[in-house]
């Protein structure tokens, strides 16, 4: 195994919610595991009772108001994230504005140090209006990579 491969290892478990890698290929093995989490302290300040019910009167009043402007517009747009199904490098395979149908394929998720790459298809049919992710960026299990606007 090269060092630039390790580096790889280490890279996608540091980047990532995995606690622990093990990963064997013929006589070698690599096993990484994160250390404990380091757990901080927050002070908070102490926060007036009236200020925070006042607080709250004025951010019901807004909310009321948007509300009502809301329901008098048009009829909402649904959308829905599509989600890495895995971990490693994201490449989008599609363009914002470009239609898409029910399970055709968005983009790629590679972890080359892993020789693994999958498909992200999309679950729903629509427009695609966001890319969340840049091309190459390094992604991890759920995190949200594009935007469909469902027809």
């Amino acid at each position: 195994m090269k060092l630039h491969e390790l580096r790889e290892f280490i890279k996608l478990v540091n980047q990532s919610s995995i606690e622990e890698l093990e990963w064997e290929k013929g006589k070698t093995r690599i096993v990484i595991k994160k250390s404990a989490p380091f757990e901080s302290v927050a002070v908070h300040a102490p926060v007036q009772v009236g200020e925070v019910e006042h607080g709250y009167q004025e951010a019901a009043a807004t909310a009321e108001s948007v509300n009502v402007v809301a329901e008098a517009e048009a009829p909402k747009e649904v959308t829905q994230q599509v989600m890495s199904l895995g971990v490693g490098l994201f490449y989008a395979e599609v363009t914002v504005g470009q239609t898409v149908q029910a399970g055709e394929k968005v983009g790629r998720c590679t972890a080359d140090a892993l020789q693994l790459s999958a498909d992200i298809t999309t679950p729903v049919s629509g427009i695609i209006t966001e890319i969340l992710v840049a091309d190459g960026q390094f992604v991890d299990y759920g995190k949200a990579l594009l935007v469909v606007k469902t027809q």
